[in-house]
């Protein structure tokens, strides 16, 4: 599917009656595998609709079920609970709260609704607690669950195969192809543990209520069984690493289970970028993808040069 489909018309299919009123339907919070919009039923309930891209997305989105039917009441907050779950459509109730952040949708800049400067104790603390809670759950019950699993073992064999299926896709420059090999070889940066994580911690998915505590969590379509420091990557890329520091401060005063670098850990994993996005183009085949590689590749050692960044 190239464009979005008429969501009204999509609803009315599958029994959600939408306001007659057209404004209450607003397309947009789309990504790479969905199309998206927020609208109001006739009972004046809110709803997020999703329409899958692809075909894959298809059973992406039955994985999703499945992490969300295990998280669901097992963390302090509120979960999508899927009351349509179709190959053409994903509709739940839009979650209690506002997203902490919105993505401009011209800009792709972040709209905060959390106040910047000193981000509110309220907001950090519960998300500290949230994420402790998340990355203590039984691992051995998610992947009998049939939630994918990765051994803490196998964690750097994974990461370096990925890095060099992205170097054959888009030559990487020398910096940051060494920054990434002396980060894969560094032990110290690597846990000796895994944990069910989300795999997409991240400001717009994160809903706030009036006193900017996490009250619930959208998207779980990253679920796995892998690096707990993948879920502060971005959260570090939105917030910067001196709040990734205090984050994981109160995680670890939360009970969460840390190491001494897991900041650099999770500050790699924004490095690597390049490396996630070449394994999700060769997932889809999607030309457009494969060719903007070598464009993300450019640009994160672009990045990685002005920062003077060193591991």
């Amino acid at each position: 599917m190239t464009s979005a489909p008429d969501f009204a018309q999509l609803a009315a299919a599958h029994g959600i009656e939408l306001d007659k009123d057209a404004s209450m339907l607003r397309v947009g919070g789309a990504d790479d595998e969905y199309f998206g919009a927020t609208a109001r039923d006739a009972s004046g309930a809110y709803w997020m609709l999703r329409a899958p891209r692809r075909g894959d997305v298809q059973l992406a989105g039955r994985q999703e079920a499945v992490a969300l039917d295990f998280v669901r009441g097992k963390v302090p907050i509120v979960v999508p609970a899927w009351q349509v779950h179709t190959d053409e459509l994903i509709a739940y109730r839009v979650l209690p709260g506002v997203p902490a952040a919105e993505v401009d949708p011209l800009m792709g800049e972040l709209i905060w609704r959390l106040p910047q400067g000193r981000v509110p104790e309220t907001f950090n603390d519960s998300l500290a607690a949230v994420m402790s809670k998340l990355h203590g759950l039984d691992i051995v019950a998610a992947e009998a669950a049939g939630i994918p699993a990765v051994t803490a073992d196998i964690l750097r064999t994974r990461m370096r195969l990925r890095t060099e299926e992205c170097n054959s896709l888009a030559p990487v420059p020398e910096k940051l192809w060494g920054l990434w090999q002396r980060w894969i070889e560094g032990d110290a940066f690597w846990p000796s543990h895994v944990a069910l994580v989300n795999g997409d911690i991240y400001h717009p998915h994160l809903f706030v209520d009036s006193d900017y505590r996490v009250v619930g969590v959208d998207d779980w379509s990253g679920a796995e069984i892998t690096d707990p420091a993948t879920d502060f990557s971005l959260y570090f890329a939105a917030a910067g690493r001196e709040a990734l520091e205090d984050l994981l401060r109160r995680y670890e005063r939360e009970g969460g289970r840390t190491w001494a670098r897991m900041a650099d850990q999770a500050e790699m994993y924004y490095w690597a970028s390049p490396v996630r996005f070449a394994a999700y183009a060769m997932k889809t085949g999607d030309l457009s993808h494969l060719m903007n590689v070598k464009n993300m590749v450019h640009r994160y050692a672009s990045m990685l040069e002005d920062s003077g960044y060193e591991n």
